[in-house]
């Protein structure tokens, strides 16, 4: 099966675009439950002088073209990268 770099990076930009709405809603719907998760991640750091969350349509527009762009991005040069290794370009 040859490995098509455009459909991988297709599939990445959507999974980006699935998991952006969806964090964007958890963190819409319960902001102290995302910041304690936030923490979570960050091995317990002190993230309380962050402020708040600050989720506006704009951030919530421009934060999910640039994560989804880069998804993308990432998804191409894993599938060139695959092809390159295994002698296909």
């Amino acid at each position: 099966m040859k490995l098509n770099t455009i459909k991988l990076a297709n599939t990445f930009a959507l999974a980006a675009v699935v998991l952006w709405v969806l964090c964007s809603t958890i963190v819409w719907l319960f902001p102290k439950f995302s910041w304690q998760v936030t923490s979570w991640w960050l091995h317990g750091v002190d993230i309380s002088i962050l402020g708040s969350w600050n989720l506006t349509f704009g951030n919530f527009l421009l934060g999910g073209i640039t994560m989804i762009g880069s998804a993308w991005f990432i998804g191409w040069v894993l599938g060139w990268s695959w092809q390159v290794v295994n002698g296909k370009k």
